[in-house]
């Protein structure tokens, strides 16, 4: 159920062969009329400068071309695949498409979908079960989303798109390849803090001793090292004010990263489809 509306088999095939054959596949550019659409349905469109949203615009046709989208139950529209692909460029707005290179297909369910997973405990015993999912980002491989969870808030396609770049390094663990010239030791030093910090106040609240308003991000962070990150970008995007109040070395560590610099585009950005303005500028 591949969502690319126009010569399908030619694009599957310029997707395996391209690589050997040294091809770039053609992008799928929006017409005016979707690009106004999309502006309507995704609110942070409205906040990009000219130029960033022509980038963005780009990088949206870009992904549309090389990205294989894939419906559960039913095949995506146009529409969606484009809100999808807006909110997976926001990330990679100043580093192109390169970081994605080993991302390939976007699985898309109606609605919170329900995988098996396997985790071990503190006491080292394995556990199986099913747990609700919005999202899922696997090591080179799909990244899968809830659309109604999309449709909610955009940024979880954010939290899995982090992910993805944070396997650039060959495993998502909170550490993904940073740009020449930033430090690799400050990363790991400031993440490693500001996470057992966090893991540290969750526990707290938990025990009722700490205000739940003392957390700077939602507890799902404490998860794990790679969830801290992916929740701390969610933030660094949508909720920017706060993040670099409240965390400013990993505020000024995912500037550096990304390249960008979000609280200049306000405190609080939206990011459901359903508060999309009705004129943007």
């Amino acid at each position: 159920m591949n969502s690319t509306p126009q010569f399908p088999l030619r694009g599957l095939f310029r997707r395996l062969l391209g690589p050997f054959a040294g091809l770039e596949p053609e992008a799928v550019p929006l017409d005016n009329d979707e690009w106004e659409a999309l502006r309507q349905r995704v609110p942070f469109i409205a906040r990009l400068t000219p130029e960033e949203r022509s980038r963005l615009r780009e990088l949206i046709g870009q992904i549309l071309a090389q990205k294989e989208f894939i419906g559960i139950a039913a095949e995506p529209e146009p529409w969606q695949c484009q809100v999808i692909a807006a909110y997976a460029a926001l990330p990679i707005l100043e580093l192109g498409l390169a970081p994605y290179r080993d991302w390939r297909t976007l699985i898309l369910y109606p609605d919170t979908f329900v995988p098996e997973h396997e985790w071990v405990d503190e006491a080292g015993i394995v556990h199986q079960g099913a747990m609700p999912q919005s999202g899922e980002a696997w090591e080179r491989g799909p990244v899968i989303l809830s659309w109604n969870d999309v449709e909610r808030d955009g940024a979880v396609v954010v939290h899995e798109m982090t992910h993805v770049l944070d396997a650039g390094n060959g495993e998502v663990n909170g550490f993904p390849p940073l740009p020449r010239g930033q430090s690799t030791r400050a990363w790991t030093e400031d993440f490693s803090r500001a996470f057992d910090r966090f893991v540290e106040t969750v526990e707290a609240v938990e025990a009722g001793t700490v205000d739940e308003s003392a957390l700077p991000l939602d507890p799902y962070a404490a998860t794990a090292p790679e969830e801290f990150l992916a929740v701390a970008v969610e933030s660094f995007f949508f909720e920017p004010a706060r993040l670099r109040e409240r965390l400013p070395a990993i505020y000024d560590h995912l500037v550096a990263y990304f390249g960008q610099e979000p609280h200049r585009r306000g405190d609080w950005i939206a990011s459901s489809t359903q508060t999309a303005p009705e004129h943007a500028p």
